[in-house]
């Protein structure tokens, strides 16, 4: 916290702004102030109330973000169970038409989001990462290269939409043949600027609820590495 900010908080001015008759004690600088007062009750109560405030705080918005995160994780079971539920009717009809193609590629695709719903929650950044970068699922050379230097590239620090901007980054140069081919150029997509696509003006920054802009803006105050972007993507638009 700013020293000059806490000393202020807790009755502190400068030589300069002061009116009337001195401090009996003198003036004193911010930095001596605040820990003279540590040393009074009264102070120092003030300072765990003030403490207690903001870890209730936090405290109320982990919650929040907690009921945020598994409502989205709810919906998209439910998406995700709805559209089994579908399968399995397709699946029972190519049965009783005969249709084994059909009745073989419904099961297959049950399974496949049978084994979604039973993964980790989703991370939204890696996931439009992976679809704006076909290559890191199609090129095999590509994709060992990438899944050999993350290790590296999270060491240095980057985390977030960062982190894949630098992963395109050394794999584009390392391989630029790669992506100089003009029938590749759609498929390597490196992202240029890190900025999600909402799905246009209508599930916009702008055009959210104002309680929900408020708490986005708590969570990515109090959240580590929580951004405006993550929010606009798990946000239920519905």
């Amino acid at each position: 916290m700013d020293v000059d900010k806490e000393a202020r908080e807790q009755g502190w001015k400068p030589e300069a702004e002061w009116k009337g008759e001195p401090p009996s004690g003198g003036f004193k600088s911010a930095e001596q102030f605040v820990k003279d007062g540590e040393h009074i009750p009264g102070m120092l109560k003030s300072k765990i109330g003030a403490l207690e405030e903001r870890i209730d705080a936090l405290t109320q918005t982990n919650a929040e973000f907690k009921q945020f995160t598994d409502k989205q994780m709810d919906a998209e079971k439910k998406k995700t169970a709805d559209a089994i539920s579908e399968l399995e009717l397709i699946k029972a009809q190519a049965i009783t038409d005969g249709d084994g193609p059909a009745a073989v590629k419904a099961e297959k695709d049950i399974k496949s989001l049978e084994i979604r719903n039973e993964t980790p929650a989703p991370n939204p950044i890696g996931d439009k990462w992976a679809e704006d970068n076909p290559w890191y699922n199609s090129n095999t050379k590509l994709t060992g290269y990438a899944d050999g230097i993350f290790q590296q590239i999270l060491n240095e620090g980057y985390t977030g939409k960062a982190y894949f901007n630098e992963l395109s980054r050394r794999v584009k140069e390392t391989f630029p043949e790669e992506f100089e081919n003009p029938a590749r150029k759609q498929a390597a997509g490196v992202e240029k600027g890190g900025n999600r696509d909402t799905g246009g003006d209508d599930e916009s920054w702008e055009n959210l609820p104002a309680a929900d802009k408020v708490q986005a803006e708590r969570f990515i105050r109090d959240i580590p590495d929580f951004t405006k972007e993550q929010y606009l993507e798990q946000y239920d638009w519905s």
